[in-house]
């Protein structure tokens, strides 16, 4: 039994664990990045993270919100993964399916178990991990019923409720059972959503070619690349929720040492987050690069749209930061507008960052995927050490660099890709 319980695991990882790990390791590498500068030499220690988040409603409720945001894709990978379909039809008890899927969820929530059990004990990180186990599978299964319905009230009042350990272990227990066999049962019953459509008639001339392009772009992140927003919408709540954890577990801040704690926090957040909308859009970008040369699209028009292509979703999360940090720390209004302000400035120039970072770095070559990673991992140390020295200076800093990846090497790079593109001439002049 043992045995074909292992060959179960191995099948399942093999399949949905790819896919999981493809979608969480970015989402996951983000958090131990900021982790590491909270948590690391002089910062606060877990146990006052959670235990803020045991004293504050607000924060307790944003705090698990944000890991269920993050954690869903994953779950969503591991629970709905169509090539995992045909084990349903082969003899294998259900209880060893739903056991071996739980398995894999639970490895899915180990920044969630681990933060809990370093914080409050290893009784508060079982029953965390239980408790968001049940919370991504009723996502998932999107509750009918009453039984299914009471099992997720029962969960949610323990989890606003701020409940003990045990208590919220003994909540969550039912609600695991009901909703991993909800999730499991329905996965191939989950309908095709329809395709946003952004672009539409724009006025003729130079700035409505660069909308037009730009909006492309979007069009296509949004309808092919969800995961990538969902995963930036995650990033940005987690360096809120550490900026915010870090202010409130300090002295009192001046304006200044908030707006600079706030940074220091974003900034390998946007970073990571840019670079993984730069993926989609440079893909486009070389996709469609036949209809650019058939339109006579210039070089600084394919760099100006895919730059804010990759800026326009980059600043909204940078803003959503800056508000949520402002929220969670109860700044004053003139802190607040400057946290924002701040906030959306960083978003502008570390997108353009992340994006000519990610342009450097492909090169078709096989090593893509290497160069990226080290070259944001590179930007990601160069921006949070400048935040942490000059604070809001580091604004001033990031900004030549900006301008050189994102303007300067963006028009070399996308000429580049123009003239390896263009086909040669059948017949060469003498």
């Amino acid at each position: 039994m043992l045995r074909r319980f292992a060959l179960l695991v191995r099948t399942l990882a093999s399949t949905a664990g790819k896919d999981a790990f493809a979608r969480a390791m970015p989402l996951y590498m983000g958090i131990g990045l900021v982790a590491a500068i909270v948590f690391g030499g002089n910062g606060m220690h877990p146990a006052q993270l959670t235990g803020l988040a045991g004293e504050s409603f607000v924060f307790r409720v944003a705090l698990w919100a944000t890991w269920l945001l993050l954690g869903t894709p994953a779950a969503r990978a591991l629970l709905r993964a169509p090539a995992t379909f045909f084990l349903r039809a082969l003899p294998v008890p259900r209880v060893h399916l739903l056991s071996a899927h739980a398995l894999l969820l639970a490895i899915a929530e180990l920044p969630w178990v681990v933060l809990w059990a370093f914080g409050a004990g290893a009784l508060a990180g079982a029953a965390a991990c239980v408790a968001a186990l049940a919370a991504h599978c009723m996502l998932l299964a999107r509750p009918r019923g009453g039984r299914e319905i009471a099992a997720l009230s029962l969960l949610v009042g323990a989890i606003l409720l701020g409940a003990p350990a045990p208590l919220l272990l003994a909540c969550a227990a039912p609600a695991l059972a009901v909703g991993l066999r909800a999730a499991f049962v329905r996965a191939p019953e989950v309908p095709v959503g329809r395709a946003p459509s952004l672009v539409s008639s724009v006025s003729p001339g130079a700035s409505g070619a660069l909308l037009a392009l730009s909006l492309a772009y979007l069009a296509a992140l949004l309808r092919g690349h969800r995961a990538v927003l969902v995963r930036g919408l995650a990033l940005a709540a987690v360096g809120a929720l550490a900026a915010a954890a870090w202010i409130r577990t300090s002295e009192p801040l001046a304006e200044v040492q908030l707006a600079a704690a706030s940074l220091v926090a974003l900034a390998p957040c946007a970073l990571c987050a840019s670079a993984g909308f730069s993926g989609p859009v440079l893909r486009e970008e070389r996709r469609i690069v036949w209809l650019l040369d058939a339109c006579g699209a210039s070089a600084p028009l394919r760099a100006g749209a895919a730059a804010s292509a990759v800026a326009a979703p980059a600043v909204v999360l940078a803003l959503g930061h800056g508000a949520a940090a402002s929220a969670l720390t109860r700044a004053a209004p003139a802190a607040a507008l400057r946290l924002l302000a701040g906030a959306a400035l960083a978003g502008l120039l570390l997108s353009a960052v992340a994006l000519g970072c990610v342009r450097w770095s492909q090169r078709q070559d096989g090593r893509d995927s290497s160069r990226v990673l080290l070259s944001v991992l590179a930007a990601v140390a160069a921006a949070t050490a400048t935040a942490w020295t000059l604070g809001e200076l580091a604004l001033a800093a990031w900004a030549p660099v900006a301008a050189l990846l994102a303007w300067r090497a963006g028009v070399a790079r996308a000429a580049g890709v123009r003239r390896a593109a263009s086909p040669a001439p059948l017949v060469r002049g003498r």
